[in-house]
């Protein structure tokens, strides 16, 4: 006890992990210059393809990120298409981020929109595939992504 009592109160300070609030899907992405905006382009939250296996359209996979604190120098940013039963990556995209060391610290609340651009991949069959997003190879988020088959008549009517 007295042992104890001797000791300094040690804080331990929790990170807690980076979230990904949003996953989201277009065909372009265009940040405006000046006030930072971002326009996406057919935003989509599934693929059509007419057969298997098929090439997919190249992409964009738009996330934010937050929870990001303090000073951070780096930012590694994978995403990757998986087919859920095997976890077999299809496709990935990554990066790496780099903040200047005069760079403000970031404050908890504040959110990065980050669009990521996947090029063409081949799908072997229609399923429910995964995207899922790993920062500094954890990973923060994921959902799904839908490929499937066009339906005969809207291929009939194109």
């Amino acid at each position: 006890m007295l042992l104890e009592a001797a000791l300094p109160m040690v804080r331990l300070v929790v990170q807690e992990p980076v979230l990904c609030p949003a996953i989201l899907l277009s065909d372009l992405v265009v940040r405006e210059k000046g006030t930072e905006k971002l326009s996406l382009i057919n935003s989509f939250g599934q693929l059509r393809l007419p057969r298997f296996p098929f090439p997919t359209p190249p992409f964009f996979i738009t996330v934010w990120l937050t929870h990001l604190r303090g000073r951070v120098p780096k930012l590694d940013i994978a995403t990757r298409v998986e087919e859920p039963q095997s976890g077999h990556v299809l496709a990935s995209a990554s990066g790496q981020i780099q903040f200047p060391a005069d760079a403000q610290p970031f404050e908890e609340q504040t959110v990065l929109d980050l669009p990521i651009p996947m090029p063409p991949f081949l799908v072997p069959q229609p399923a429910v595939y995964w995207i899922v997003i790993l920062v500094n190879n954890e990973k923060v988020g994921q959902r799904p992504l839908p490929i499937l088959p066009v339906h005969a008549e809207e291929s009939a009517s194109r």
